[in-house]
C-alpha cells in the first residue's frame, strides 16, 4: 500500500495462485488487488480499477462509492483499509455494496477466474501477477509449461497450467480436453495414494467440468483418451471401497 497524491487515498494491489481453495490462506489474493480509492463524504470513492483484476471483472467501477464489505459499512479510507487488510487471505469471495450514479448495487467480488467459472463452472484462482500481451502467447506458455510438468509425472502441476492456460482462452476446446485429462489422472493419483476424501472432491470438480466439456467437438482421440481415463479413474475408485468392505 501507498499513499495516493494529490489527496488522502490507497493503492491495493496484491496478487497470489490459489490452485483450489483448500490451498494455504496466504496464497489467497486480495480481493481489492489492484484498486485504487480516496476520501469521500459518504463511504470510499474508487478512482480506478485495474482492467484484469477481479474487482473489475466484477463490474466495480470508476466513481462508484463503496458503503460496505461484508456486512461492515465503510466510512472512511481508515475503515477500508482495516477490512482490506483483514480480510487479505482470508475470504476468496466477498460482497460489496456501492452507490452508482445514486443507486444501489451490491457485487460479489471473488478471485476466481471469472471465464472459467462461467463457461467451465470451475473455481480456480490463476496467476494474476504473470500478464502477456496477447491472451493466445500466454496461453502457449502455460501449455508448454503443462506439457513439461505431464512428461515429469506430475499431473496436478500440469492441470494447474492448463487451467491458467484456459483462463486466458476459455474456449479453447483443445485445452479443456487435456485439462479434463488430467482432472481424472489428479482424482486416480488421490486415490491410490489412499487420499479418499481429496480424490472423492476431486472426481466431483473433475466430473462437474466433463459435463460442460461433452458441449463442445471433440477429436475421436481425445475422446478415446477421456474413455480410458475414465475406466481407470473408475478402477482407483473400487479399490478403497473394496478395502473398506466387510469380508
Amino acid at each position: 500500500m501507498k499513499a495516493l497524491r494529490p489527496g488522502r487515498g490507497l493503492v491495493l494491489a496484491i496478487a497470489g495462485l490459489l490452485w483450489t481453495p483448500a490451498a494455504h490462506a496466504a496464497s489467497i489474493p486480495s480481493l481489492f488487488r489492484g484498486i485504487v480509492v480516496a476520501d469521500s463524504p459518504v463511504g470510499v470513492r474508487v478512482i480506478s480499477v485495474e482492467a484484469d483484476a477481479p474487482a473489475a471483472l466484477a463490474d466495480l467501477r470508476a466513481e462508484d462509492i463503496i458503503v460496505r464489505v461484508q456486512q461492515a459499512d465503510v466510512r472512511s479510507i481508515d475503515e477500508f483499509s482495516h477490512l482490506s487488510t483483514q480480510l487479505k487471505g482470508q475470504a476468496t469471495r466477498i460482497r460489496v455494496l456501492v452507490f452508482r450514479a445514486g443507486q444501489r448495487r451490491e457485487l460479489q467480488l471473488h478471485a476466481y477466474s471469472y471465464p472459467l467459472l462461467e463457461r467451465w463452472g470451475v473455481e480456480f484462482i490463476p496467476e494474476y501477477d504473470l500478464r502477456f500481451a496477447e491472451a493466445r502467447v500466454g496461453a502457449a506458455y502455460w501449455q508448454r509449461l503443462g506439457r513439461g510438468f505431464e512428461e515429469a509425472g506430475k499431473p496436478g502441476e500440469a492441470l494447474n497450467a492448463y487451467l491458467n492456460g484456459l483462463h486466458l482462452t476459455p474456449a479453447d476446446a483443445h485445452l479443456a480436453a487435456q485439462a479434463g485429462v488430467l482432472w481424472l489422472q489428479v482424482t486416480q493419483q488421490r486415490l491410490r495414494e489412499r487420499q479418499l476424501i481429496e480424490g472423492l472432491g476431486a472426481l466431483g470438480q473433475a466430473s462437474a467440468f466433463l459435463q460442460r466439456l461433452f458441449d463442445y467437438p471433440l477429436t475421436t482421440p481425445q475422446l478415446i483418451q477421456l474413455r480410458d481415463e475414465l475406466k481407470a479413474t473408475l478402477a482407483a475408485l473400487k479399490q478403497p471401497l473394496e478395502r473398506s468392505s466387510p469380508n
